[in-house]
């Protein structure tokens, strides 16, 4: 017969995992609400805590959470301090409570059903990978957005598969170059080692980073396509938008600066801004488009500061402003 202390260690090791599923909003009432509800609604073996913080929303949100979700956990801040810093907000509490994995989803984003316990499963199964994603369509479409993120020679990042009609996705579970942050699961224990999102980013690239700094540090991601979600793609920014351009432009230099090899990144740094500078933002200017042009602009500027203010954190094991 099994002793009582032996019976208390077999409940605590099979209890269920407590996750923490986060999501960060800024003004995105209108969408915000399909999103809580499809992640509230998942039936998955997990003690899950649904978390918004809200980036200092000045439309509805904060009346809507009050009124329609009263079990949601809200984190408000007073300005929209982007993705990153936004997430880290949760992410320390989440931490702090325990959680052995947390969750995060894009405001714009309805997980499908099982979309959590897909994960959960993955996790199981590949003890060795720290970041998990699954497939994200297009809201409206039957369109693949993502099934995870792949990296060129140039250092930069795209989604997998984007645009690929759904009947013709192909792609089997397997590790990827990186897990996208509009719908992922992290273990607590990697981000314990490696440290949060760089607060460096603003918005775009910040998935990215975090998922070369899990590999450095030894562990990988995983893509498990039965874990469906959808996308309102494009929703906080605006798809091609000014803001978009240039947020993705300054990302890039940084994560090059951060992460290609020295030599390589002392070319590309410098030759991609002035291809961005030189070409691309006269090229917008004759197409008509002054707007697009002065973010290219502002893309090469800012985004050789940021690589250049980057440099000092190469090869640190957590970025300044990132520790759990």
């Amino acid at each position: 017969m099994p002793t009582e202390s032996k019976q208390a260690q077999h409940v605590a090791q099979t209890a269920p995992p407590l996750v923490h599923g986060i999501v960060v909003t800024h003004r995105g009432a209108d969408w915000l609400p399909d999103c809580l509800r499809a992640l509230s609604a998942q039936e998955a073996r997990a003690r899950l805590e649904v978390v918004v913080v809200d980036n200092g929303s000045s439309d509805s949100t904060a009346s809507l959470l009050r009124a329609d979700f009263p079990a949601v956990t809200v984190l408000r801040l007073p300005d929209n301090q982007g993705y990153a810093r936004g997430n880290n907000l949760a992410l320390r509490r989440a931490l702090a409570a325990g959680a052995e994995l947390v969750a995060l989803i894009n405001d714009d984003v309805e997980v499908g059903p099982g979309w959590l316990q897909s994960l959960l499963a993955a996790a199981a199964a590949h003890p060795e990978a720290g970041l998990f994603c699954g497939t994200l369509l297009f809201r409206g479409e039957e369109r693949v957005n993502s099934t995870g993120l792949e990296i060129d020679r140039f250092g930069r990042a795209r989604d997998r598969d984007f645009g690929l009609a759904r009947s013709d996705l192909r792609r089997p579970d397997g590790p990827i170059a990186g897990a996208t942050g509009g719908a992922m699961l992290l273990r607590g224990e990697l981000l314990r080692r490696i440290g949060l999102f760089d607060p460096g980013y603003f918005a775009y690239y910040e998935d990215v980073d975090l998922s070369l700094r899990a590999v450095r540090a030894g562990s990988s991601a995983w893509y498990a396509g039965a874990a469906l979600a959808r996308h309102r793609f494009a929703a906080s920014f605006g798809a091609g938008s000014p803001r978009q351009r240039y947020l993705l432009g300054r990302g890039h230099l940084r994560t090059v600066a951060l992460h290609q090899p020295a030599l390589k990144a002392a070319a590309l740094v410098p030759l991609t801004a002035a291809y961005r500078a030189l070409v691309k933002s006269p090229l917008e200017l004759v197409q008509g488009h002054p707007a697009l042009a002065l973010a290219e602009l502002r893309a090469a500027l800012s985004g050789t500061a940021a690589a250049l203010a980057a440099l000092p954190s190469r090869g640190r094991p957590i970025p300044r402003g990132a520790e759990p």
